[in-house]
């Protein structure tokens, strides 16, 4: 009779290709992930991977199983989460732990979440560690300017066309003789990221090149761009909804609004949690669609 372990740990080694990390990951040791998966293969009659040097590669069979089985594993544990939750105080709302950056989050979903109905644990971060941590199921929800092609990662549009425009100080000058590119390849420009994430692709997007410049800053956050900004520090791509107040004040000004770079937001969840209803709902609210009450 094959124990359910047994699909776990041959889930984990399929996932990190190594019988090692598997174990690593289900905190288990080595002999006995290593005994739950000669167990599965003497149960099915066949070798599920082929061992090489530092790791495992999945046979056909093996490959065949992983599909079979881990939609049914995932709808069991989506169901045991369920009856969880039905069975706990109707007065505790449920828990879905949110990765974003951390402007978004403040200044677009936190509004969107109040009525969601739940318990929201954050976490900040960029694109690549948030998907990392959906991944390794340290967050339910990622929102992500990414997509990357991720296994059993789902992905949803929550933003068509987050803008971000050159924020410059008020006192800032162009120079209209001058050519444009020119121009801005010698300003202080601030960056939250020595890659110039934005920045990259705002002069890939408009001069058909990658920018060769150094940023005068590197700062952590969106947000400590606008205040450095205000500050007279530089200049730099941000997104429009953030800097509404400081327009307002007149601390920044847009310059060159039409050469605005536009950005797409996602929403990225693993496919068990395709059918969560708690999780399903606090997407709809992220995506400000109306969700029952």
């Amino acid at each position: 009779m094959i124990d359910f372990e047994w699909y776990r740990s041959f889930i984990s080694i399929y996932k990190y290709r190594s019988v090692s990390e598997a174990a690593r990951a289900r905190i288990l040791t080595q002999p006995a992930m290593s005994q739950h998966l000669a167990a599965l293969e003497a149960e099915i009659g066949e070798d599920l991977f082929i061992r090489a040097p530092r790791k495992v590669i999945p046979t056909e069979k093996g490959k065949e199983l992983y599909t079979r089985i881990v939609p049914l594993i995932e709808s069991l544990e989506a169901a045991s989460l369920q009856l969880k939750m039905s069975a706990s105080s109707p007065d505790a709302l449920p828990v879905v732990k949110i990765g974003s950056p951390v402007e978004y989050f403040t200044e677009q979903a936190l509004e969107r979440i109040k009525d969601a109905g739940i318990r929201c644990y954050s976490q900040f971060g960029i694109a690549s560690v948030l998907l990392e941590k959906i991944q390794n199921d340290e967050i339910d929800i990622a929102i992500t300017t990414q997509r990357l092609q991720l296994p059993r990662v789902e992905y949803t549009v929550i933003e068509e066309e987050e803008e971000f425009v050159l924020t410059v100080p008020p006192s800032f000058e162009m120079t209209p003789s001058e050519d444009i590119e020119d121009f801005l390849y010698n300003q202080r420009w601030i960056s939250y990221g020595l890659e110039l994430p934005i920045i990259r692709r705002f002069w890939r997007q408009h001069f058909k090149k990658r920018p060769e410049i150094q940023p005068h800053h590197v700062l952590p956050n969106l947000q400590t761009l606008l205040k450095a900004i205000q500050h007279h520090m530089g200049i730099s791509l941000l997104p429009r909804y953030l800097i509404q107040e400081a327009l307002r004040e007149k601390k920044v000004k847009i310059e060159l609004e039409h050469l605005a770079v536009k950005n797409q937001i996602f929403l990225a969840y693993k496919l068990k949690h395709r059918d969560h209803p708690v999780i399903q709902k606090t997407i709809r609210s992220l995506k400000k669609e109306e969700v029952e009450k």
